[in-house]
């Protein structure tokens, strides 16, 4: 039995931190953050419509200043005053989140990608944790959302998808029993506490951050504030619960494993994740042999086994 095989029984072990019977946070105390670049579509609108059922104070949808009117007119016809919008002139995640993050107004942020599906619940679990004003970010489980009529080709990349994802729930959940740590909190959907993400030092790290001095980092915005938290003295937690599980997607044709052939690919899963896996794994592993190993805190599972395999990230 290899080691990842046996440190991933613990995944059973695990309990999510249960939602308080009185809590203090409610779903009026959350603002959703959407990145988009479309800013419109069919899948668009159905993450739209899953996070509005969990009632959340307001959604933050931040698209392209070319792709505004679009998300106007589907706001529009949406029907509900809980939208805003706002634009940036290039797509550019990390610029996308900090444009919105001047505009909260409540504890909480989530920030949610624009093809994902939330279940009801999901909000009350994800508050849980942070009843605790010592937690600053909560992951969340993950599935692969079910394809209508997909053709071969699609089935085996449909597969290797939600091993992938399954793998990685496995891994969280381990982490987090073991030593409350995690390889990553997915950005697909997390949440943060709004006083992290609003402080300078923050914001001008995030949107400045460099690989080797030279090139600035504009993916992988979920490492980038993990490792934040964790350098800054604020526990993470993972819901591994079938009520915080949300549904995404993943390429499911030859984009899947096309990861040398060519740039600007940042909405390609698989792609991104070789493509900076290298990059942003050098800085994570610096950081967290400083911050932990030379400290004698603790330090992630994820860290160990990704020195023996660069390019298992998130």
């Amino acid at each position: 039995m290899s080691l990842q095989a046996y440190i991933d029984i613990f995944v059973w072990l695990l309990r999510p931190i249960p939602i308080p019977e009185n809590p203090r946070l409610t779903s009026q105390d959350v603002t959703v953050v959407i990145p988009s670049i479309e800013g419109d579509g069919d899948v668009l609108w159905e993450t739209i419509c899953s996070i509005l059922a969990t009632e959340p104070f307001e959604i933050i949808l931040v698209t392209i200043d070319a792709n505004t009117t679009r998300a106007q007119l589907m706001v529009k016809s949406m029907g509900t005053s809980k939208i805003r919008i706002r634009s940036v002139a290039n797509p550019n995640k990390r610029r996308q989140m900090v444009c919105a993050i001047p505009e909260i107004q409540t504890d909480i942020t989530v920030f949610a990608d624009d093809d994902v599906l939330w279940p009801p619940r999901l909000l009350s679990w994800m508050l849980a944790p942070l009843e605790d004003e010592g937690y600053g970010g909560v992951g969340t489980n993950q599935r692969l959302r079910r394809a209508e009529s997909p053709n071969p080709q699609q089935r085996v990349y449909r597969y290797l998808n939600a091993l992938y994802l399954e793998r990685r729930n496995f891994d969280c959940a381990s982490c987090m029993y073991m030593d409350g740590g995690l390889p990553c909190l997915s950005g697909r959907t997390v949440a943060y506490r709004s006083s992290v993400l609003k402080d300078d030092a923050f914001i001008r790290g995030f949107t400045n951050e460099e690989w080797l001095g030279r090139y600035q980092l504009n993916a992988d915005d979920d490492n980038f504030i993990t490792r934040w938290l964790l350098s800054h003295d604020k526990k993470i937690s993972f819901q591994y619960h079938k009520e915080a599980e949300v549904l995404t997607t993943l390429e499911d044709n030859p984009n899947f494993t096309a990861w040398g052939t060519r740039d600007g690919a940042d909405d390609d899963d698989a792609y991104r994740m070789i493509r900076v896996s290298s990059k942003q794994q050098e800085v994570s592993n610096v950081q967290v042999h400083e911050r932990f190993l030379h400290r004698g805190e603790k330090c992630e599972y994820g860290f160990p086994t990704q020195i023996f395999n660069p390019n298992d990230t998130e």
